[in-house]
């Protein structure tokens, strides 16, 4: 049975920009459109029957605000940093995982500049690496340590991808 890939509100079918949730089972995806959680966006038909292939939700789903500014904010942790990373070493390109075949590619989570040089706990001073590059680079800076970045960080709040590449938003200004 195929997947039904599950956006949030603010999905745009025609330019596929928007924030991917997760994918879900067709049967799933009834139910959300039956309960009223979600509209189906984009359809197909598979042996006679129409099936979603894409929900937007009828509710946005949102992290944590940022306090003041009044904007979202995806929900911090060390663990939405692998995601954002795609559990990929920022320095050697390699897979990470929580549970791997060898020691060295266990998933840990490298600040760039370090925290003993005041370097902060943020989406931008934060990257996925293996364990055998964390420690190699160590309490250095990536240049150095002479491992440059593969991939520059951002803040999932501040950006979306189109087609594997990430895009600012707009900053907007107030008066």
């Amino acid at each position: 049975m195929s997947q039904v890939k599950v956006y949030n509100l603010g999905y745009d079918p025609e330019t596929g920009i928007g924030e991917l949730l997760h994918t879900t089972t067709v049967r799933h995806a009834f139910g959300m459109i039956r309960r009223e959680v979600a509209d189906p966006v984009e359809l197909t038909i598979v042996e006679d029957r129409i099936v979603p292939l894409a929900l937007e939700l009828t509710r946005e789903l949102s992290g944590a605000w940022v306090e003041g500014i009044g904007q979202r904010s995806v929900g911090f942790s060390y663990r939405a940093v692998h995601d954002r990373d795609h559990w990929t070493c920022a320095y050697c390109g390699r897979s990470v995982s929580k549970t791997p075949a060898c020691e060295a590619l266990l998933a840990t989570v490298d600040h760039i500049m370090p925290v003993s040089r005041g370097g902060p706990s943020s989406w931008t001073n934060l990257v996925s690496a293996c364990k055998e590059c964390n420690n190699r680079k160590a309490d250095r800076t990536p240049e150095e340590a002479g491992m440059p970045l593969r991939v520059e960080p951002y803040d999932p709040a501040l950006a979306y991808r189109v087609g594997g590449y990430v895009e600012l938003l707009p900053v907007l200004v107030t008066a």
